[in-house]
């Protein structure tokens, strides 16, 4: 390219062909802030961006309440079961039921008390597990604890969300308000308690 040609379009000052160089006036596709001009990681950074994630919420009693994850019900679900789990052994140690063994009485006990650890956890509206994980059982209707009525029908249904395969657990993942079948019955919903201070 000999100096008498104007180079090509491109940012900064042009040449005018006089010998001087004249101001560009920019085009808008010359701007710099346009996607002509922005690099390969300026176009990535700003298009992959993370938006903050929404919680889901649900309204009780006129005011918006954040849903617990099913990852955080699961981890719930998880420490609650091994500590019922940790305590019936104790108790079958005390009634001198040898380690391991499975028996009709032994497996009909194990379901009483599980049920029975549900519904009087489910009737207060939180477990150790939903302590630890900082979630919250409460009625949709009003927002309060379930309560003994609520808490028996939970528990009826915790057992048929296992009998069909855990399939009542797993549809809280594409439920809109995040209800387990057992939820469903009872009228409650699962939602994030707030920090202690």
């Amino acid at each position: 390219m000999s100096f008498d040609e104007p180079p090509s379009a491109g940012p900064g000052p042009r040449w005018a062909g006089d010998g001087s160089l004249a101001p560009r006036d920019p085009a808008p596709e010359d701007h710099p802030a346009s996607p002509a001009h922005r690099t390969f990681l300026e176009t990535t950074f700003l298009e992959a961006t993370p938006q903050p994630k929404r919680v889901p919420e649900v309204s009780i009693a006129g005011q918006a309440v954040a849903l617990a994850s099913p990852l955080r019900r699961a981890g719930a679900y998880t420490i609650d079961f091994f500590l019922r789990s940790v305590i019936l052994q104790v108790m079958l140690a005390i009634l001198g039921v040898p380690a391991g063994e499975v028996t009709l009485n032994v497996f009909v006990g194990a379901q009483l008390w599980a049920s029975g650890w549900n519904i009087i956890f489910f009737t207060q509206g939180w477990t150790p597990g939903a302590r630890v994980m900082r979630i919250r059982i409460v009625r949709l209707s009003d927002g309060a604890a379930p309560g003994l009525r609520a808490g028996i029908v939970r528990s009826a249904g915790v057992v048929l969300s296992e009998v069909a395969l855990l399939l009542g657990y797993l549809w809280a993942f594409w439920d809109p308000r995040r209800q387990t079948w057992h939820d469903k019955f009872a009228g409650t919903v699962v939602v994030e308690a707030p920090a202690p201070r």
